[in-house]
C-alpha cells in the first residue's frame, strides 16, 4: 500500500520538472515586443515605452508582471516606472506600459533592453530594442546692442548686435552657419558681413556671433523685423535649416540747441526793457512735443516760454520780455530746455552771455550745454549764435548846439547892423559962417 503514495508523488515531482522544462525550452512562448517608444533623444525624461506581450501557449497565467531591466544610458523615471502589473494572461495580448529617462551623454546606437515577465509558474525572458538619437536642438538666447539687453537704437547710429546662440540639445552640432538679414536696406553692416560660421558647437555650450550695424540718419524711427537664418549639421550628417525673428528698436532722439540769439533793441542799457528771442532748432532724428523753456538771469520780467511740438529738421522762437536791471557788462544765461519723446521727459542746459552797457552790440561768447535724463542721454555742446551789426545813433546834441551858434551869430550881426544905422541917421548937419 505504501507503493502508491510514493508511485504518485513521484509521478507529480516528474511532472513538474516537465512544465519547467517546457518553460525553459519555450522561453519565446511568451514574447515582448516594443510598439511605442522605440526612438528616443538623449538627455530627455519621462519618455513612455510601450510593450506589447503576447502568450503564445495554451496555458493561462496570474499574477503576472513585465519588468524593463534597465542600465546605461537608461533609468527610471519614477518609482517603479519600469515595471507594470498585468494580472491575467491569456491568449489574447495585453500592452504593458513604462517611463524612463535617456543620460545626457548617451551616444547615437541601438540599445537592447531585457524584459522578464514574471507569472505564477515562472518567469519568462525577452529583449526590446530601443535606439537613442541625439536630440538636435540650436535656439536663440539672447540678443544685445553694445551688450545692453533690450536697447533702443537712433537713426544714424554705429552699434554692436549680438545674438548668443546655445546649444540645448543632446549632441554636438557641426558646421554651424548663422546669416542675419536686416529686411532694409538703409541697415548695414559696417566693419563685419552678416554672417558667421562655426566649426563645432558643443552640446549645451554656447557661441556668439557679433554684426557691426549703421542705421542711415535718414531712416524714419520704427520698430524693425530682422530674420536670423540658422544652418548646421548633427553628428550623423543630417543638415538642418532653422528660421528665426529677432526685433530692432529704432527709436529717434531729439537734439535741441540755440541756433540764434537776438534782442530788440540790439544794444542793451541798465534799466531798460528789451525782447530777447532765443531760436531753438530740432537738429535731432525724432520729433520733441511739450517744448518749454526756462530763462535763470539776473534780469527781470517773464522768464518762461512754451513752445510746444518742435518736428525734427524744424525750429520754434522763445520770445522773453525782460528788463535790464541795474546789470553791467557780460550777464551770464541760462536756458532750460524740456521736453517729452517717445522715451520719456528730458532735461537739458544751454549757457550764453548778454552784454549790457556796452556801445557796441552784446556779446555773447558763444553757448555751451548739458542735459540729463531718465535715460542720462548725452547732448552736444550748443552752436555759437551771430548777432546782427547795430546801427550807430546820430550825434543829436553837437548838431543843435552848432545851430544855436549859427543862429546867435546871424542874431548878433543882424543887431549890431541895425545899431550902426539907426546911429548913422541922428548925426545932426554942419552950420555954415556969414
Amino acid at each position: 500500500m505504501k507503493i502508491i503514495p510514493i508511485l504518485f508523488i513521484t509521478l507529480v515531482l516528474f511532472s513538474m520538472a516537465g512544465i519547467s522544462q517546457v518553460f525553459s525550452e519555450e522561453e519565446k512562448d511568451i514574447e515582448a515586443e516594443i510598439s511605442g517608444g522605440s526612438t528616443l533623444y538623449s538627455g530627455t525624461e519621462n519618455n513612455q515605452i510601450t510593450i506589447r506581450i503576447n502568450n503564445k501557449i495554451s496555458t493561462d497565467f496570474s499574477n503576472v508582471k513585465a519588468y524593463l531591466d534597465l542600465s546605461y544610458p537608461f533609468s527610471v523615471s519614477s518609482k517603479d516606472s519600469n515595471q507594470f502589473h498585468i494580472g491575467n494572461l491569456t491568449s489574447s495580448l495585453v500592452t504593458a506600459y513604462f517611463t524612463v529617462n535617456v543620460d545626457g551623454g548617451a551616444k547615437y546606437g541601438t540599445y537592447t533592453v531585457p524584459v522578464r515577465i514574471v507569472t505564477n509558474l515562472g518567469t519568462f525572458m525577452d529583449e526590446v530594442e530601443i535606439k537613442v538619437v541625439g536630440q538636435t536642438v540650436l535656439k536663440v538666447d539672447s540678443v544685445t546692442i553694445d551688450g545692453e539687453s533690450n536697447a533702443a537704437v537712433n537713426p544714424g547710429d554705429i552699434f554692436d548686435l549680438a545674438v548668443t546662440l546655445k546649444n540645448s540639445g543632446g549632441n554636438d552640432i557641426k558646421n554651424a552657419k548663422v546669416t542675419l538679414n536686416t529686411n532694409n536696406d538703409n541697415i548695414i553692416p559696417v566693419s563685419s558681413s552678416l554672417s558667421e560660421s562655426f566649426t563645432n558647437i558643443r552640446a549645451g555650450s554656447y557661441v556668439r556671433s557679433i554684426f557691426n550695424i549703421a542705421i542711415d540718419k535718414n531712416l524714419t524711427p520704427r520698430n524693425q523685423k530682422m530674420s536670423l537664418t540658422l544652418e548646421f549639421e548633427d553628428a550623423l550628417g543630417n543638415k538642418y535649416t532653422q528660421n528665426e525673428e529677432i526685433g530692432l528698436r529704432i527709436v529717434g532722439q531729439p537734439k535741441l540747441e540755440i541756433g540764434r540769439i537776438t534782442s530788440n533793441p540790439s544794444t542793451l542799457s541798465p534799466g531798460t526793457d528789451f525782447v530777447l528771442t532765443l531760436k531753438i532748432e530740432n537738429i535731432g532724428t525724432a520729433d520733441a512735443d511739450s517744448v518749454r523753456l526756462q530763462l535763470d538771469s539776473k534780469f527781470t520780467g517773464n522768464p518762461q516760454a512754451f513752445l510746444g511740438r518742435i518736428e525734427k529738421n524744424d525750429y520754434a522762437n522763445g520770445v522773453f520780455y525782460l528788463n535790464a536791471a541795474q546789470a553791467m557788462g557780460n550777464v551770464p544765461c541760462k536756458l532750460l530746455i524740456t521736453y517729452i519723446d517717445s522715451q520719456g521727459e528730458f532735461k537739458s542746459e544751454k549757457e550764453f552771455n548778454l552784454s549790457i552797457g556796452a556801445s557796441g552790440p552784446p556779446s555773447s561768447g558763444g553757448t555751451s550745454s548739458t542735459q540729463t535724463s531718465s535715460n542720462s542721454r548725452p547732448q552736444q555742446s550748443g552752436t555759437p549764435f551771430v548777432r546782427p551789426q547795430s546801427t550807430s545813433n546820430i550825434p543829436i546834441i553837437p548838431i543843435a548846439a552848432v545851430i544855436i551858434i549859427i543862429i546867435a551869430a546871424i542874431a548878433g550881426a543882424f543887431i549890431y547892423r541895425k545899431k550902426k544905422k539907426s546911429k548913422k541917421d541922428i548925426t545932426p548937419p554942419e552950420s555954415k559962417e556969414q
